[in-house]
């Protein structure tokens, strides 16, 4: 007979051990209800399967992301947007910043520009002199993204190549910003 203790009594127990492994744990922390998914906008990864396999373009993509509409709707949103600027069919190769707004507009997102120095920052400079906290539509030199501040000079960007990355001089950081407005309504601004 093996007298040596296991986690459910005696080691040869196996009956017992089973019985306390499958018991869910008791306690007030384990009481509480799961937490909700965190909010956000899918992943780049998930868009470009959208798109057949193929790595979406960045005006499209913003639009999907922050309407929470397929990459296909964002395109065909931009597309009635402006149909005399977008061919009728194939990718959106390039956008306009104009129409991104428009269309973000007959979504139903509300936005409001942000007013950006004469002097055009870099994404990281803006970001670290004190851009507020909320969720952000920029254009930066040749390129559509969302930005999520943080506060504090941090931020994450999701874009046709990354979710929710870090804001670092790789990944956007040194580029010029041109345009920007910050998102009031959507899916990714709490009500």
């Amino acid at each position: 007979m093996d007298h040596r203790e296991g986690p459910g009594g005696f080691a040869g127990d196996q009956a017992t051990t089973r019985a306390a492994a499958a018991a869910p744990p008791i306690g007030l922390l384990f009481d509480l209800p799961p937490a909700a998914a965190p909010r956000g906008p899918r992943s780049h990864l998930d868009l470009a399967a959208e798109n057949h396999g193929l790595v979406p373009w960045c005006g499209p993509t913003a639009l999907a992301l922050a309407t929470g509409r397929s990459y296909a709707e964002a395109t065909a949103m931009l597309r009635a947007s402006a149909p005399e600027w977008y061919p009728a069919e194939g990718p959106i190769v390039t956008a306009y910043w104009r129409d991104l707004l428009a269309t973000l507009a007959s979504a139903g997102v509300a936005h409001a520009p942000h007013a950006l120095p004469e002097r055009r920052p870099t994404l990281l400079r803006l970001v670290r002199d004190g851009l507020a906290a909320g969720w952000y539509l920029l254009r930066v030199t040749d390129h559509f993204l969302l930005l999520r501040s943080q506060g504090f000079g941090f931020a994450v960007l999701h874009d046709n190549h990354h979710t929710a990355a870090p804001l670092t001089a790789r990944s956007h950081g040194r580029r010029k910003v041109t345009h920007a407005a910050r998102l009031l309504g959507g899916p990714l601004v709490p009500a």
